[in-house]
């Protein structure tokens, strides 16, 4: 396999102290045995003659407790602009998605606060802004793409962990897919037919005027050695498929699309393709413009309207312990897409109360659901609060498990292919 990658660089970016005090008596006389005393009858008091017997008086009664006033998310929201913050730059998929999303909340929100929806594409900064400055009041929310667990064992990131933030719900089936564009022309009249291991073991496709797969990444991604990224290039290494990847400062949906236009690459890996493709680009995938490879994971991949995808999962051509390295890759780091998330800090009462509209507006307004469906290409499939909140901490310590396999694979596959992106 050939890795190669372009465009300048950027630099990489518990202590926990207990102590327990204890104290101990102790000495050497033996114990004394106890000896049995004599009952002490207990005295009676009489009274004097002529002294009326006294009325007890009635017991002081216990004041009542002053009930906590519940939280009236109608009257805190009332007056309020919230803010949602994709990760991701204007135009790409995350953005488009979050826009439309945004576009129904203010009504569903209790006291309809107003929305603004904004972009920030540099995701280990804001992911910084948001773990340590952003507003804690509801008012700041962040809208990502994928849940980045590893910032949170990034000294980069300032380990901020993610499971601290207060997640509020989440909208996509994260199962990725391997998708070569244009397969006839840049790799061969085969490769209309074939998957992505029946490239295993060739140094060239054979054929097309590229001969190989041509994939590109976002700069940070690299630089910091995502888990997905990772996965991607350690999954070809491992079948020995003939590919180049290249470094651009954005790979959103945008810039996948012009890059395939202009041949500058021909493959990508993606989560809602899939399932988006027959609504927005409804002859591709049945033309065979665009030809998905291989599943992916960390799921497996459904029909979409169009039928079941061609190729299967890429983890049956792995050997058992390659499936369990690539799987700590991909779980962890994917288990979700498309996920709002509060600030550290944010009182449960306000993520509650955002988070129990946002699923109620996903799912009873028929309106939302169509059009978030025809943006994103599938129905939603909406991860609670409560859900979200588990999956995240269990996930979290699966990929602090395999922090050891995750650095060493990284390490080596930077230092391998990218060495100009490794920090100093």
């Amino acid at each position: 396999m050939h890795i190669q990658s372009f465009v300048s660089s950027k630099g990489w970016f518990l202590g926990m102290v207990m102590l327990l005090v204890m104290a101990a008596c102790g000495g050497n006389e033996p114990t004394a045995t106890p000896t049995n005393a004599p009952a002490t009858a207990t005295p009676t008091a009489t009274l004097a003659p002529g002294v009326p017997t006294p009325t007890p008086a009635p017991p002081t009664p216990t004041p009542a407790a002053t009930p906590t006033p519940s939280f009236d998310a109608a009257s805190y929201f009332k007056g309020k602009t919230i803010r949602i913050v994709a990760n991701s730059n204007p135009g790409g998929g995350t953005d488009s998605q979050g826009r439309v999303m945004s576009a129904f909340l203010s009504q569903w929100i209790p006291g309809h606060p107003r929305i603004v929806f904004s972009n920030n594409g540099n995701k280990p900064l804001g992911y910084i802004y948001a773990g340590t400055q952003a507003p804690k009041d509801g008012t700041y929310v962040l809208w990502d793409s994928s849940p980045t667990l590893g910032y949170g064992f990034s000294e980069s990131t300032n380990f901020i962990k993610r499971s601290s933030f207060q997640f509020i719900g989440s909208t996509i089936d994260p199962t990725r897919a391997f998708f070569a564009y244009d397969p006839v022309k840049h790799l061969g009249a085969s490769a209309a037919t074939k998957c992505l291991w029946d490239f295993s073991g060739m140094t060239s496709t054979g054929e097309g005027d590229h001969g190989q797969f041509l994939m590109a990444d976002e700069i940070s991604d690299i630089s910091e050695g995502n888990p997905l990224f990772t996965s991607v290039v350690y999954a070809s290494e491992q079948l020995n498929i003939p590919l180049t990847y290249y470094a651009f400062d954005t790979v959103d949906t945008n810039a996948i699309f012009t890059m395939w236009a202009r041949g500058d690459i021909n493959s990508i890996v993606q989560p809602s393709y899939w399932y988006r493709f027959p609504k927005t680009q409804p002859d591709w995938l049945s033309s065979g413009l665009v030809r998905q490879m291989a599943d992916m994971g960390p799921g497996h991949m459904g029909p979409n309207s169009e039928g079941p995808p061609p190729c299967g999962d890429i983890r049956e051509y792995f050997t058992e312990e390659q499936k369990y390295t690539y799987n700590a890759m991909t779980g962890p780091t994917s288990y979700l897409l498309k996920a709002l998330w509060l600030p550290p800090g944010t009182p449960d009462e306000i993520a509650d109360a955002l988070s129990s509209a946002v699923e109620k507006a996903f799912a009873e307004d028929e309106t939302l659901q169509a059009k978030y469906a025809a943006i994103s290409g599938e129905e939603v499939k909406f991860m609670s609060r409560a859900d979200g909140t588990a999956a995240t901490l269990e996930n979290e310590q699966l990929y602090e498990g395999a922090l050891a396999i995750l650095d060493s694979e990284r390490d080596r596959i930077l230092e391998k292919y990218f060495p100009q992106y490794i920090s100093n």
